[in-house]
């Protein structure tokens, strides 16, 4: 009896697993398909975090530690990024901090997808 009920317990996890997976690619085809704009957006969010964490949190852990920059609060801090990057350019600081035009154009491209006006 008990080997009857692990083989019926094993094919329900089992199958259960398999609808899931089934049910996730089939979520993330139709993602894909129909709302391609999300993948691109996550994306830009992606390269501008790491622009962000490559070349400014070095200096804001040490000197600005409640400014540290994270996939979690790169979109609301987004505002002040562009008014110290862009407009009255002040970051990042020093020469081995310093955006190539690449990463300027990523970083510029990300927040033209957000609402910083």
């Amino acid at each position: 009896m008990k080997k009857g009920c692990n083989k019926i317990i094993l094919f329900v996890v089992l199958e259960a697993f398999l609808v899931l997976t089934t049910a996730f690619i089939q979520k993330s085809s139709f993602v894909k398909a129909h709302h391609p704009q999300l993948l691109n957006d996550d994306l830009l969010k992606q390269e501008a975090f790491e622009i962000l964490d490559t070349k400014c949190n070095v200096c804001h852990r040490k000197r600005n530690p409640f400014m540290v920059f994270s996939l979690k609060n790169i979109e609301k801090r987004a505002p002040k990024i562009y008014k110290q990057v862009f407009v009255e350019r002040r970051m990042p600081k020093g020469d081995d901090n310093r955006l190539n035009n690449e990463e300027y154009n990523k970083l510029e491209k990300w927040l033209s997808t957000q609402k910083i006006y």
